[in-house]
């Protein structure tokens, strides 16, 4: 794929994500926060990620994921967290890069040795805390600047 056609699909998921928040039909967003890191890190343990690459997750699993980096963010935050973990990790939890970086928004455990690779790559929940408290909640943008498009 081309750059643009990336940064194409990425936009198109972060616009229906919006859409899907606003449905009134969306189970998803009406899910208790308990009850979505619940089932979030069950999809992702039963058939939810079908690889370590970008976007090798289930609907749902992208769904769900989404949703938790929606709510682990403040307002302001948000539009750009989303974009960061469609952008990094096409928001598959499973996620590993060439690089070995880890999970929904491909935190580089090389560095940051305070993170699991393996619980950052098979619990979505733990994936979004380290993000949000790898970028102070959004407040620190540095270690994603540059990538394939800008958020």
């Amino acid at each position: 794929m081309t750059r643009l056609t990336i940064g194409l699909a990425a936009l198109a998921m972060v616009i229906g994500l919006v859409f899907t928040r606003a449905a009134s039909g969306d189970t998803v967003r009406r899910m208790s926060q308990p009850r979505l890191e619940h089932t979030a890190r069950y999809v992702a343990q039963h058939g939810g990620v079908r690889g370590s690459c970008l976007g090798c997750a289930t609907q749902r699993m992208r769904r769900l994921a989404l949703e938790l980096v929606w709510r682990a963010f403040p307002r302001r935050s948000r539009q750009w967290a989303v974009c960061i973990v469609l952008r990094e990790s096409g928001a598959n939890p499973g996620a590993v890069s060439p690089s070995h970086d880890f999970g929904l928004a491909q935190i580089h455990t090389a560095v940051w040795r305070q993170f699991s690779s393996w619980r950052l790559t098979h619990d979505p929940v733990y994936s979004v805390a380290a993000f949000r408290q790898l970028s102070h909640a959004g407040h620190n943008r540095q270690p994603w600047n540059g990538g394939r498009y800008a958020c």
